[in-house]
């Protein structure tokens, strides 16, 4: 089994933590819970960006700031200005929206100016790419991958968020998350529908492309600790 990174998400709606079942839904709270608990980076996400209904970049900002550990941004960042603006908040990675990928100009000259820093999501529903938050469908995600230049050796890391299982706890797609890795070079970051420790141990022996994992709903849920998440995953 390889080892796999995990990414404790925090998701920040109207400007608070919106997953947290229980206790203050404060985002730097929410935060530094996984940090105490032995997160090595957090999945820092603004759904209003991502929804087109405003967003939180200053509190963002100032938790990328303060927080000890790497930050991978995400949540509507699909064009150069705002992607200008998210590596500027010192984040350590960046994650560049699925819509992102009908611009296969601009997605290729983000990461030739930015290099590994920049992370381009795959959102799939129904093993289609589509654009959450948008009517955006890019068609089936075999083919659009096949000669886009994400697929290629100069993006490092590929988001592949699976849209349909995202916050269901109902165990992940490893058929998707593994047909992906098949038709790309980056490595893998696999988000959506984890709902146990046999999920994760699954997800670490699946590809050697997949190496990292958002973690939401299951950790928010209790279905398990992140200490009992990093070890079997280790």
């Amino acid at each position: 089994m390889s080892g796999l990174t995990l990414l404790p998400a925090v998701d920040v709606a109207d400007g608070r933590a919106s997953q947290v079942v229980e206790g203050p839904t404060d985002a730097w709270a929410a935060a530094m819970r996984w940090v105490r608990e032995g997160a090595g980076w957090i999945h820092l996400v603004d759904l209003d960006r991502a929804f087109g209904r405003g967003d939180n970049a200053v509190l963002l900002e100032d938790l990328v700031r303060r927080l000890p550990v790497p930050v991978q941004l995400s949540g509507g960042i699909a064009d150069l200005p705002t992607l200008d603006w998210a590596l500027g908040t010192g984040a350590a990675r960046v994650v560049l929206a699925a819509a992102a990928l009908a611009d296969r100009e601009m997605v290729s000259r983000a990461v030739a100016d930015h290099g590994d820093r920049v992370v381009v999501a795959v959102d799939v529903r129904d093993g289609r790419v589509v654009s959450r938050g948008t009517d955006l469908d890019l068609g089936p995600v075999g083919e659009l991958l096949r000669d886009h230049p994400v697929s290629g050796p100069a993006v490092r890391h590929l988001l592949v968020a699976d849209a349909s299982r995202d916050g269901t706890r109902t165990g992940s797609d490893l058929d998707l998350f593994a047909q992906v890795a098949d038709l790309v070079q980056a490595r893998v970051i696999a988000s959506g529908g984890v709902s146990s420790l046999t999920d994760l141990q699954a997800l670490a022996r699946l590809h050697p492309r997949v190496g990292e994992v958002v973690l939401g709903s299951a950790l928010y849920h209790s279905a398990f600790t992140l200490e009992q998440a990093l070890e079997v995953c280790r």
